[in-house]
């Protein structure tokens, strides 16, 4: 439906929604979208379906007062009530009216909805056993299916089937043995499965399962789920927890990241309910490491469900000895860790990554560890040291080894190498590089068609790009990031990947106010995830000073560095600009000699880092600084070095505005 919304906004075309009060929908600020609240009936509507479904035939009027008073205006009430003591006997049709059939005008009112449909149901035997077969089917059934289980002879079941169809309680479309029914509500469904007795259901459960097995095999293998929702109803757990793994496998491949949280947690569910054994462990441990990653692409990972998911399968994997999920599990709570911020607690996991991955001595495996600790030495502002890493994930990279994982989330540490050593090569200084790699890297995961893994890869290029001083560059890819987002229902890519560089660029292009819109959005669906929370404040900071807001910028700026040096912090690969941007705001507060001491900070991180993109930046500052101080040869020698040591890149933002300050320090100095 969003997707519809959103391409029917230059479209003259209509569309009708309904939904129930509860439901939450996301269009209500959408200029082309129009939202009606439907009330109850009046009275004089519910009365007009009365006659309408008494074909115009007037009720007693004591007995409409308590149809109008019992059914309160609910529409399928009306209709169902009405037609349930019409079917009642109680009633006799004249010329234009009904009459009470005897002397007493008692007749029962059933007090609910599921009473009254009930009461209709158990006046037709045979229609009542289908309509419960069907009900233990689903809300959809098919003439071939309810035909294999009902112990009616053919000409029963059409009887019986064709009395449902005239009732009103369900709807055919083709007829047998190709016709589908569907229950007209669920409530229909519900009313005829609850009137089931417990030992009835399981064994018409069972009974259907053995059927779908038997004679439809294709549904086990493209629908699992509905075998094993057939299966536990049975009590037959052990058979339908496998098919609970392979029905959250299936969705979580086609991204239906909904249906695979749920098929996972089924699965996990009943297996709790077996007893312990190293099978059961096996068991567990497989429903537990795919839930982990579909919470993950769903909720992000940092998200308390990736957590939960992984970690009581650490001592599973441990036990039953699989060192693949032991590796996945190990990847997982690294990531959890890593995304809230606790870069010092990840960089722990990441080396007992490595020390697993040594252990089994497979280079698929060493690849992942090293992938994983050059991202943690990212975080940390290490960039020497992350690029090696990523070099040794390449070198033991192999194409064949790695193919099934391209099809996984985030499972190909190619991606990942080339996604943050793009940024690294930007941060280093060498802003060509990083944009060439970044279009290698997306260009690689395009060619694999997992829509999770090009947004995540569209949403890391778009940051290059900023870095860059291209926003326009960067929206095409944020763009190209929200559709998918939309097109495939990942909220991550919507809510979070999507607006947090788009934020990014709107600040940087001028477009403040959007910009900061934008990252408060992004902040806001992060959730637990704070990586890159001190950045986004500290760009945050500089969009609010660019608007007036001086002291709100100082505070945010403040805040971004209160994060990097608190306990279990240690996210420092933008800690040089978060400096600058603070020397930067003092500078706007006349707070010169803050402003400078701030600079010479980020300097000495920059260089710290080896980081000469950030040390060009901050140079260039500090050099404006100290020329407008009259200090023209302190600003010249503090910035002719740096910008002389770039070899590319000289058609970016940063290097031309250095350049330009160079030139008139040069005629000054």
């Amino acid at each position: 439906a969003d997707l519809l919304i959103d391409r029917v906004k230059e479209i003259p075309l209509l569309i009708v929604l309904t939904h129930r009060p509860e439901f939450q929908n996301r269009w209500a600020d959408h200029g082309h979208v129009s939202a009606l609240n439907l009330s109850k009936l009046t009275l004089a509507q519910s009365s007009a379906m009365i006659s309408r479904v008494a074909h115009g035939k007037a009720l007693p009027d004591d007995l409409l007062e308590q149809i109008l008073v019992k059914t309160d205006g609910v529409p399928l009430f009306v209709e169902e009530l009405t037609k349930s003591i019409l079917e009642s006997g109680e009633l006799k049709a004249l010329a234009d009216r009904y009459d009470y059939a005897g002397t007493a005008h008692n007749i029962t009112i059933p007090a609910t909805l599921r009473d009254s449909l009930m009461a209709r149901l158990d006046r037709f035997t045979p229609v009542k056993e289908i309509a419960q077969i069907g009900a233990a089917i689903g809300r959809e059934f098919s003439y071939e299916l309810v035909s294999a289980v009902a112990p009616l002879s053919t000409t029963q079941l059409d009887e019986a089937l064709a009395q449902l169809i005239d009732s009103g309680l369900a709807f055919r479309r083709g007829t047998p043995p190709d016709a589908v029914y569907t229950f007209k509500h669920a409530l229909v469904q519900d009313a005829a499965y609850d009137s089931l007795l417990k030992s009835k259901r399981q064994e018409l459960h069972a009974k259907i399962a053995k059927v779908i097995k038997d004679r439809f095999p294709k549904t086990g293998e493209t629908e699992p789920e509905v075998l094993a929702h057939h299966l536990t109803a049975a009590g037959e757990v052990e058979a339908a927890v496998p098919l609970w793994r392979q029905a959250g496998e299936l969705a979580l491949k086609r991204m239906a990241l909904k249906e695979a949280t749920s098929h996972f947690g089924q699965g996990l569910e009943l297996i709790t309910t077996m007893p312990e054994s190293r099978e059961r462990d096996a068991g567990e441990l497989a429903l537990r490491v795919p839930l982990g990653m579909a919470w993950m692409a769903l909720k992000g990972w940092g998200a308390a469900e990736v957590w939960s998911s992984h970690y009581p399968a650490l001592a599973l994997a441990k036990a039953v000895e699989d060192n693949d999920a032991l590796l996945s599990i190990l990847l997982g709570l690294q990531s959890n860790v890593q995304s809230q911020g606790r870069i010092t607690d990840a960089l722990g996991w990441g080396e007992e990554i490595l020390n697993t991955a040594r252990k089994t001595g497979e280079p698929e495996q060493l690849s992942a560890a090293h992938d994983r600790l050059g991202v943690v030495c990212f975080w940390m502002g290490r960039l020497i040291e992350s690029s090696e890493h990523g070099e040794k994930a390449l070198a033991l990279h192999d194409n064949a080894m790695h193919m099934d994982y391209r099809q996984e989330l985030l499972g190909d540490p190619k991606v990942s190498v080339g996604l943050f050593g793009s940024q690294a090569a930007w941060m280093l200084g060498y802003p060509d590089r990083a944009a060439q790699r970044c279009d290698e890297t997306v260009a690689y995961v395009r060619r694999f068609g997992h829509p999770f893994n090009l947004g995540w890869a569209l949403r890391m290029g778009a940051e290059v790009f900023v870095y860059r001083g291209e926003p326009g560059e960067a929206h095409k890819r944020s763009d190209e990031c929200e559709r998918l987002g939309k097109e495939h229902r990942l909220p991550v890519l919507v809510g979070l990947f999507a607006p947090s560089v788009s934020g990014l660029a709107l600040i940087r292009e001028g477009r403040f106010a959007e910009g900061i819109s934008q990252l408060n959005s992004a902040l806001a669906a992060s959730g637990a995830s704070r990586l890159r929370s001190p950045y986004y404040k500290a760009v945050l900071g500089e969009g609010a000073a660019m608007l007036g807001r001086l002291e709100e910028a100082l505070q945010l700026i403040e805040e971004a560095i209160e994060d990097v040096l608190g306990p279990g912090g240690g996210e420092r690969s933008h800690y040089a600009e978060i400096l600058r941007l603070k020397g930067w705001a003092l500078t706007l507060k006349d707070d010169l000699a803050g402003a400078e001491k701030s600079y010479l900070a980020s300097l000495d991180w920059a260089r710290e880092q080896q980081a000469k993109s950030w040390e060009l930046r901050t140079s260039t500052c500090l050099a404006r600084l100290w020329k407008n101080q009259g200090k023209q040869r302190e600003a010249h020698d503090l910035l002719k070095p740096v910008y002389d040591w770039f070899t590319e890149g000289f058609d970016t933002k940063d290097l031309k505005q250095a350049k330009a300050l160079l030139d008139k320090l040069e005629v000054t100095a």
